[in-house]
């Protein structure tokens, strides 16, 4: 569990923080006016809960933070992970119930990190854990791998930190994608919903040969065209898996190289790509997901909780694992 230790007051302006770089990054609010400082948080917050808990005044200026909040990258003291204006007296309404003393990590191996992520879904253990960098592919395997893509979405295109301001290419192998599950996320960001939707870009297949030539023929353009830091592939091996398709061996040789291609892909543009399976269909197709991606990871409902395994990362040694409790009253908030 984290401690009080973890929390303490913030200095007042902007420009009396600490520069040193090498200190944990984190999420300072700020007002642009008067450079007051509000909150540096090491978890990114809902701009709008900083707003309600300084009653959107600014206790510097007493301008209406609505106007002159700001939200930037800075720096955290080491092992700070919230410090807040002094006039700041109800630290708790910053946060959902459980995000600020969340529970550690149960590790397979000793794993000494605080990386970052460049894509974060705002479930801080969930990040912690996953820890997602650009030039990666990451596969994540369970039904809940679809929620969570679609989360990402959102994330990857709100224009404020710790979001990417990018586009998506959405490849929809499984015709899961949810346009109401996208609303949902805008509205609960406080972004518009409509324009969020046109930065979607959505292209679906109905076969297996329909995918294969969309990742393998299309999808760099369609990401070089929309200048995305973000693409998805949903539920991949259901089309190679189809009933309907007689040359097993052929569509397992496809599966493969359109693999490898989504791995190619994400080192050479610097972006990441998210490739979802919702069910075990293909053990060979799955072992192929696992040894091919930089990030591999599997989400199992547990009933209360749901337990994400992360399976293979750059910084797990090989054959270990990594496995983290998420409580399912909390991610329901957010998937």
């Amino acid at each position: 569990m984290g401690s009080r230790s973890t929390l303490g007051p913030l200095k007042p302006k902007t420009w009396q923080l600490d520069q040193d770089q090498s200190s944990a990054q984190g999420y300072l609010y700020s007002c642009s006016l008067c450079d007051e400082n509000l909150v540096l948080s090491k978890l990114f917050i809902n701009p709008r809960k900083v707003q309600l808990v300084f009653l959107d005044n600014c206790p510097g200026c007493g301008f209406e933070l609505e106007r002159t909040l700001k939200v930037q990258r800075s720096v955290l003291p080491p092992g700070k992970r919230l410090l807040t204006n002094l006039i700041c007296k109800n630290v708790e309404e910053l946060f959902e119930p459980g995000e600020l003393f969340e529970a550690k990590l149960s590790r397979g191996s000793i794993l000494l990190r605080d990386v970052q992520s460049d894509l974060a879904a705002g479930v801080g253990l969930l990040d912690e854990t996953l820890a997602l960098r650009f030039g990666e592919l990451v596969t994540l395997q369970g039904e809940a791998s679809n929620a969570l893509s679609h989360l990402f979405c959102v994330r990857a295109i709100n224009p404020l930190p710790p979001g990417l301001d990018s586009d998506v290419v959405f490849v929809d192998g499984g015709n899961v994608f949810d346009s109401y599950t996208v609303s949902r996320h805008a509205f609960n960001l406080g972004l518009d919903q409509e324009r969020m939707k046109l930065r979607i870009h959505l292209s679906r297949a109905f076969t297996h040969h329909q995918l294969s030539s969309l990742i393998t023929d299309e999808l760099a353009q369609a990401i070089d065209q929309c200048y995305a830091r973000l693409a998805i592939v949903s539920d991949i091996t259901a089309l190679y898996c189809d009933p309907d398709v007689k040359e097993k061996r052929e569509a397992f040789d496809l599966f493969s190289k359109d693999i490898r291609s989504l791995a190619t892909l994400a080192e050479q543009r610097n972006m990441i790509v998210v490739v979802t399976n919702l069910q075990s269909r293909s053990k060979a197709m799955d072992d192929v997901l696992a040894r091919t991606a930089h990030v591999s990871a599997v989400l199992q409902d547990k009933g209360a909780h749901t337990q994400l395994t992360v399976t293979r990362h750059p910084f797990i040694p090989t054959g270990n694992t990594e496995t983290a409790t998420l409580d399912n009253q909390t991610l329901t908030r957010y998937l």
